[in-house]
């Protein structure tokens, strides 16, 4: 059941700007890619990408993948042309300091610098504080009169990082949350035959802002069962005690139990163990006591349907430096494909 799957596709997705709201760029490559391999395809009003592969049975599968990345907008420029910026979506400011970001203005990405007052001209006391958000600022070199040219209030900022491969299996780059689960649903629409379900995979927008494009997608779609393909955080890291990493790089398929959002049913919960079991599928299981993915938008659509999130162990999330292993983005797209293909017996 094994397929070997083409990692040059995710390197490509990461290297993509698509903050929360601005995902066009990622949608219009990804419905180029998958035209030959969908029997529809449309996006609806919100700008959710929705593509139908029809089944042999008249059960609807639901999944998503959010194509949205966490990043930053412009909110003013100064009259010496720097850029003051909030972010979108959920950024911790220590990991933005003396970073390369790339401004989505009219005329083109601009590269840019984020800064703040460096070490020498400030105090021991201003050094032992967290970094506030608004001390932050983006210089791009330019002079002022050209900056206010070029960019505008409500600009979109992506972090600027390329894919690296290194180590054992790893990945870095920037928007592996969630680019890694965009990778995984657009090789299984590629892979799939004759799916016992009908398939729906959605390519949902705004999840980092409040699973809004799920929400709305799930609406139009009866599903029957849905599975959040996404990142979750990796916490196997100096300085965490077992008790608390939630998921370890290299452990396989993050199986979702509960999170902030979602209880996955039991039936299901135990099903997808199984699979694994039988189908020698890398596997463990994720506990998170905070947090959320699609999965918490689909679960609550009409009268309830049955959902769980499948998680990619992600190390540095919200980062420009995301890192995941191959053999767990592999073992997601192996459960899930044996899923669209086979059904899972007991589960509407």
């Amino acid at each position: 059941m094994t397929k070997k799957l083409d990692f040059s596709l995710l390197k490509t997705l990461t290297g993509l700007a698509g903050i929360s709201g601005r995902e066009a760029p990622v949608r219009q490559y990804l419905q180029s890619w998958l035209e030959p391999y969908a029997d529809e395809i449309r996006t609806d009003t919100l700008g959710n990408l929705i593509v139908y592969k029809k089944g042999t049975s008249d059960k609807n599968l639901l999944l998503c993948a959010h194509m949205d990345e966490v990043g930053l907008m412009v909110r003013y420029v100064d009259d010496r042309g720097f850029l003051y910026f909030v972010p979108v979506g959920g950024i911790d400011p220590r990991t933005l300091l003396a970073q390369r970001v790339r401004i989505q203005t009219q005329q083109g990405p601009l590269l840019g610098i984020i800064g703040t007052k460096p070490a020498h001209i400030t105090t021991e006391a201003d050094r032992a504080k967290a970094v506030p958000m608004n001390s932050l600022y983006i210089d791009t070199g330019l002079p002022a009169a050209q900056v206010r040219d070029l960019v505008q209030a409500g600009d979109s900022v992506v972090l600027d990082r390329t894919y690296e491969e290194f180590g054992d299996n790893r990945i870095c780059a920037k928007a592996l949350d969630n680019r890694a689960g965009v990778f995984v649903l657009a090789q299984l629409i590629r892979a799939v035959q004759n799916p016992f379900y009908n398939i729906y995979a959605v390519f949902t927008v705004q999840e980092e802002v409040g699973l809004r494009g799920a929400k709305t997608a799930a609406f139009g779609i009866n599903a029957d069962l849905s599975f959040a393909i996404d990142t979750t955080g990796a916490a196997d890291i100096p300085g965490s005690s077992p008790q608390d990493y939630i998921v370890r790089l290299g452990g396989g398929v993050g199986i979702s139990a509960i999170d902030g959002y979602t209880i996955t049913p039991q039936t299901l919960f135990e099903s997808l163990k199984q699979i694994c079991e039988e189908q020698n599928i890398r596997w463990q299981v994720r506990v998170a006591p905070r947090g959320g993915n699609d999965a918490g938008a689909v679960h609550l659509d009409k009268t309830g349907v049955p959902s769980c999130a499948l998680s990619i162990p992600t190390r540095n999330i919200h980062s420009c430096v995301e890192v995941e292993d191959k053999q767990d983005i592999t073992a997601v797209f192996q459960l899930v494909l044996y899923v669209m293909q086979q059904g899972i017996a007991g589960i509407k």
